[in-house]
Parts: structure tokens; sequence; C-alpha cells
């Protein structure tokens, strides 16, 4: 049976097959609006109010941050339907077989964290639209995620696609709704704040690493497109996707923070179906199912890419024969549950802290994925240019071998040189406290990693898949 008419899909991480590939690029760009145009991101968008950022300077960070972190997260949509496998797996040409299982847990604890984050933000979405608490809020919003990662690839795409559209207008009336708000308000003296640039540094980087943070999300949902489909209208789809979707919703975030930072900081999702009152009233069961609805698009996406991260290093450690993984459906929904109950358990016992959750999160994510993405983009597109052994990635006794050194000495050493630059809320390294806290981490990771990362290539491992 073809992909596309399955109900269900039934791959998970292993190859597909040139007569399976279908889709169109124009679908990368609605999933990832549709997974960054929602209530996380909008949750985002208040960090820059909150380090004291003014309107304006804050609207910058939103801007560049995901300008510059949108380059590194949409190359690597370039390699779904180049390689035809999911993206963490084709860290073992990277990495080998066993040691791509380092990234691969940072990988399954960052879905969790984005998981229950999200979570925590449509189960208030549920507990207003339907009167209930909290924590059955966030279960009944995780049953509904896991049901559209449970059908998996196209059934995702879909979803995404129609989602899109009704996002957009949501956000159209929101937006107008923000801007009218604060227009009437009296000026604030956050709406004016002079610049502080160590912090306009760490909302940049926050906002960069939203976008790199997906590198590990992307080529999952290329993989089933025709080999030849065009690199560079994948590319453009998936940027401007994820970053007009996640600048658009964090741009009302900061609208939502200058309006009142202390309502946006503890309930964001209280904080935006709130800007539909008065005439707009009728609106705001809507809100609140559409807010639901974009919190199950993502946490889709973090669901589907956590099973197979987790298959990815169970196929590796424990054995599974690749006979095993073919038609495994029942290996990624069986594992999607597993996520869901933990991410559901994450979530209940943090919901009262969501916006220093996530603001740490990213600032750690950062420091991982930075490397990470800088070894696996410096591979594909400078030194094997795409090529690589399918069956190799598979066989740890294969080319790639079962510890990649390079990959796993540039991953270290780049982590290890980031140290002084870090700049979080319970460590500052000293080069950071030298320039008054700001964070310029995710580019000393960036370069690091690459540099190095090629230097050892060339001196050790063959340039050729």
């Amino acid at each position: 049976m073809a992909q596309e008419t399955a109900v269900i899909e039934h791959r998970t991480i292993d190859f597909v097959p040139e007569s399976e590939r279908h889709g169109k690029v124009f679908s990368m760009f609605t999933l990832f609006f549709s997974g960054n145009m929602q209530i996380t991101a909008v949750a985002v968008g208040v960090i820059p109010i909150e380090l004291g950022l003014s309107l304006w300077w804050s609207v910058f960070a939103v801007v560049l941050g995901n300008i510059l972190g949108g380059f590194v997260m949409a190359a690597h949509a370039v390699q779904g339907p180049r390689i035809g496998i999911p993206q963490m797996i084709q860290s073992r040409a990277q990495f080998g077989v066993l040691g791509a299982n380092i990234p691969l847990a940072f990988v399954v604890l960052m879905y969790l964290g984005f998981f229950s984050g999200s979570a925590i933000l449509g189960g208030s979405a549920v507990a207003l639209l339907l009167g209930v608490s909290k924590p059955i809020g966030i279960l009944i919003t995780n049953l509904l995620t896991f049901l559209l990662l449970a059908l998996g690839y196209d059934t995702i795409h879909r979803y995404a696609k129609w989602a899109a559209w009704v996002f957009a207008a949501i956000f159209i009336v929101a937006t107008v709704l923000a801007i009218s708000k604060l227009t009437a308000m009296p000026a604030s003296p956050a709406a004016a704040a002079a610049v502080s640039l160590p912090m306009l540094l760490v909302a940049i980087s926050i906002f960069a690493t939203w976008q790199i943070t997906y590198g590990p999300y992307v080529a999952d949902y290329s993989r089933y497109m025709p080999k030849t489909t065009s690199a560079r209208a994948i590319f453009w789809n998936t940027y401007f996707g994820s970053m007009i979707g996640s600048g658009w919703a964090m741009l009302v975030g900061v609208v939502l923070g200058l309006l009142n930072q202390k309502v946006a900081s503890a309930d964001p999702t209280a904080a935006f179906s709130g800007l539909f009152s008065g005439p707009t009233a009728w609106l705001y069961g809507a809100v609140l199912f559409i807010v639901l609805a974009g919190v199950v698009v993502v946490n889709a996406l973090n669901l589907y890419g956590g099973s197979l991260s987790t298959l990815t290093i169970l196929s590796s450690s424990a054995g599974l024969r690749q006979s095993t993984l073919q038609h495994g459906k029942w290996w990624r929904i069986g594992l999607g549950a597993t996520g869901a109950v933990i991410g559901s358990l994450i979530a209940i016992l943090g919901a009262n802290s969501v916006m220093a959750y996530l603001n740490n999160l990213l600032l750690i994510l950062m420091y991982v994925f930075v490397p990470w993405s800088a070894i696996n983009l410096t591979d594909f597109f400078l030194l094997r240019h795409g090529e690589y052994s399918i069956p190799d990635i598979y066989d740890r006794h294969g080319r790639y071998g079962a510890w990649g050194w390079p990959a796993l000495i540039a991953f270290a050493v780049a982590i290890l040189v980031e140290v002084p630059f870090m700049s979080m809320p319970f460590f500052t390294g000293p080069v950071a406290s030298m320039i008054g806290g700001a964070d310029v981490t995710w580019v000393v990771g960036l370069i690091v990693a690459s540099v190095l990362y090629a230097v050892l290539m060339k001196k050790s491992v063959p340039k050729t898949a």
C-alpha cells in the first residue's frame, strides 16, 4: 500500500523507498507555520519584556533571532528528500551508530521538555474552555496529541495544512486587538526603556535557539518527498513557514507582555484569550479551541520525533533487527504513548512555572544543539555533499563505525568552549560576566564545532560517503 493511502503510517526509522515518495514542498511551509504559530511561541515572546527590553528592541530581537536561526533550521529540511531517513538517525554518519546515541539522548530530553511545556499551555486552554482543572486539561490535550501522533506523517501534514489558515485568521484578529489595546493604554516605562546590550543579546540568542532546536525535527517531515525535490524550494518553504509563524506569534507575545507582564508571564493562555473581549467576546471559546489545536500540532511533532529518536537508540543498543523496524508502526505508537505519559506527569508537576521553565530550557538546549547542528550540516553540505550509504547507517560495523570520533570530539570541545560564554540564571561564565551577562554562545558553538569537525574529518575520515 502506498504511504499516502495508508490511514496509519507504517514506517518508523527505516529508509523510505522512491516508490513511496510523495508530497509537495508547500506542506513544509504549512507544517512549520502551524507548528510555530501557537501559544508556546507567544509565551516565549514575553521573555524580552521580562528581561527589561523596550517594545522596539524586543521586536528587533524577535525578528533578528528568528531570521538568523531560521537559516540553520531550514538547512536540515534539504536532507530529508536526499537521504530518505529520519533526521537523527542520519547523525550516525557523523557520530557513529553508537556514538549518535549521545546527541540522541539530549534530543529525547528536548522533545519531552517542549512537549510538557506546551502541554501546560494547552491544558490551560482546555481548563478555561471546559471548566475543568488544569491537570485534567493537560491530560485531554495530550490524549488528542497522541491520537495525531498515532496516525503519523501524512495526517500530521494534512492537519497542519488546514490549521495554518485557521491560525493565521485568528492571529490577524489577535494582532489587531493587541496593537489597539497597546496604543490605547498610557505610555509605560517598558515601552521606551533604554536598551541593555547584554539583555538584547540574550533575547536574540533565545529566539535564534528556538529556530535551531527545530533542527532535529525537520528532515523527519521531508523524508517522504521525492529525491528530485528542489533543495532550494524545500529550504525556502521551511524557512519562511517557520520564521513567519514563530516571529508573528512571538511579536504578539511582546505586546501581551507590555499590556500586562504579570498575567502574560503567569498564564500566557489566559493573556492571549483575554484579548478577545468586548465586541470580539463571541470568539473567546473559539480562540481557546484554536490555542488547543496549536498545541496539538507542535506536540504531535514532539511525540513523533521523540518516538523515532528513542527507537533509533534502541535499535543500536538493543540490537533490534532492521526487519523488525520496517512496518513497525507499533513501535512509534507505543513509544509515543510512553512519552505522552511521562510528559503529562512533568507538565502537571510544573504547571505553575511555565515561563521560567521555557526560558531555562531554551538556553540549556542552545548549548547542546548548536554544536550538533553545526556538525551535521558541515558534514552534509561541505564534506559529503549529501552522499551517504544508507545500509551502513544501520550497521555498527559499516563504514561509519560504532563511534565517530571526529564528531564526538568536536561536539565535546565545542560545548566546553561554550562554557565561559554561558549566561543562565544559575550560572554565568567568565566571558559572559565580562560583557555584562550577554550570551553569544550560539555563535561560538556554531563556529567552533563546524571548523573543528571539518579539520578532524579531513585528517581522519574520507570525504566520500
